[in-house]
């Protein structure tokens, strides 16, 4: 989770400096930054689905255990 909200803060900070570097028209970190912005909002994504999909695995295994009762 700390590293959820990590990514999430650094993509934010990116989309600042994007929005800087339209303001001083700086072509060469604006294409820097909004690569790396990129990267990040995709590993968010993966992230996040690879976490989604293991709290549901994690359910159907123990539905086994809990339907017993």
């Amino acid at each position: 989770m700390r590293k959820k909200a990590e990514l999430i803060t650094k993509i934010s900070l990116l989309k600042r400096k994007i929005d800087q570097c339209l303001d001083d028209r700086d072509q060469e970190a604006f294409i820097r930054y909004t690569f790396e912005l990129k990267v990040c909002q995709r590993y968010l994504e993966t992230h996040m689905n690879y976490a989604e999909a293991g709290v549901k695995e994690r359910l159907e295994q123990n539905r086994d255990k809990f339907s017993h009762y």
